[in-house]
């Protein structure tokens, strides 16, 4: 999601462009993979080096950086040892990386297997087919990006094996593989349509020299609306929150869709497309936005007071811009937020600009609380932004001390 005039360069670098989904740590991934049949190596999840001497594998063993990010492989966040001393040496080490940003805060543990090919396999949506897709290619790796041999299927509902016996035919196998690969493949699609997810992928699906077909890594990212009918993963999505700043960890796990930017602004709107539109206003009038906040489309009254607080929290914000248009949102309901929001911080300077359903009631309840509404949403940037840029360029007290 490309946030309006706040290019990509303008987002922290934790931040992605798309709006945040439950993205899941590979050993979590594995786990649902084996509840879904679907074999992966023994593993041991290790939180600190020592743990290493309680791994009874064997060695060789690998070790794997559990991060968020990705470009692991890349970045030296995989490592081999041949021995303990080796292992724990290679441990100390690994768990301080930090990868793009994402924190090493555990490491899985595997035997080092022998591989004789490495595959890629995911299950995607595709919103311009609006139906989930195969993707394979009978090349796996960290350089599947540029592969010019990749294969796309789309997956007729309701689902049949036969899509992914074809799909193992197109990528090449036959014989006893044959079987394998595609069983491999309706598993993966049966986990993605059971669990609501918006990606399910094996890199590498490897063949062995024992001609075992075993998910080397894993990547899962479960669609964030689906959290509430996905029981299972109840409580997963505070620990996935670690590399947010405080802020935007807090708006998450409310419900809501923040990212911080650099500016004195605080902009909070109701649906993506006005917020950004709103931000890109903001710019064109000389402002600068501090944050992206969306509330989303039913908001009620404790979820915009909640958004308030949020953005009022950020020291750097000087002026509150709320830009609501009551569809599924009430404008009372944010009138009900508003009032009891600046009782309690009187002294913070607020634009507010409500159009829609209840906005007559909207407008006697701010009445009463002496907060000016602005009909039009030019004049409430305006607005916004000279007593922005006003705030600005206040001068900075210091305190000098003898």
């Amino acid at each position: 999601m490309s946030l309006c005039g706040c290019s990509g360069e303008d987002l922290p670098k934790s931040q992605s462009r798309e709006d945040r989904t439950l993205n899941l740590y590979e050993y979590e991934a594995k786990k649902i993979f084996l509840e879904g049949g679907i074999t992966v190596p023994p593993s041991v999840r290790i939180t600190k080096p020592d743990d290493l001497a309680k791994v009874h594998f064997g060695y060789p063993v690998t070790l794997k950086c559990q991060v968020l990010s990705g470009g692991r492989g890349k970045a030296g966040g995989i490592k081999f040892a041949m021995d303990l001393n080796e292992g724990l040496k290679l441990a100390h080490t690994l768990l301080k990386m930090e990868i793009n940003g994402s924190k090493t805060e555990s490491l899985l543990v595997e035997p080092k297997l022998k591989i004789k090919k490495e595959l890629y396999l995911a299950v995607t949506l595709d919103r311009e087919r609006g139906c989930p897709i195969y993707i394979a290619s009978a090349e796996g790796g960290i350089e599947i990006e540029s592969s010019d041999k990749v294969e796309t299927m789309p997956i007729p509902y309701p689902f049949h094996p036969y899509i992914a016996r074809e799909l193992a035919k197109k990528l090449g196998f036959k014989g006893p593989l044959l079987p394998k690969i595609a069983d491999v493949a309706s598993k993966l699609y049966k986990i993605f349509e059971s669990k609501d997810l918006d990606l399910a992928e094996i890199n590498p699906l490897i063949i062995t020299e024992g001609d075992e077909v075993v998910a080397l890594d894993g990547k899962i990212v479960v669609n964030d609306d689906s959290l509430a009918r996905q029981r299972c993963f109840d409580g997963w999505q505070e620990r996935h929150l670690s590399d947010l700043p405080s802020r935007e960890r807090r708006a998450k796990m409310e419900g809501l869709n923040l990212v911080e930017l650099d500016g004195n602004i605080g902009i909070l709107c109701n649906g993506a497309g006005l917020t950004m539109a709103t931000m890109d206003m903001v710019k064109r009038f000389g402002g600068r936005p501090g944050n992206f906040l969306d509330v989303g489309g039913g908001s009620d009254q404790e979820k915009t007071l909640q958004a308030l607080e949020i953005v009022n929290d950020n020291p750097d914000c000087d002026v509150i811009l709320l830009n609501i248009l009551g569809g599924i949102t009430a404008c009372d309901e944010v009138a009900g937020a508003l009032v009891k929001f600046i009782e309690k911080h009187p002294e913070r300077s607020m634009i507010v600009r409500l159009r829609g359903n209840n906005q007559d009631l909207a407008e006697q309840i701010l009445a009463k609380s002496g907060l000016k509404l602005y009909p039009d949403l030019e004049d409430a940037i305006k607005e916004a932004v000279e007593k922005g840029n006003a705030m600005a360029k206040r001068p900075t007290l210091s305190v000098v001390r003898e």
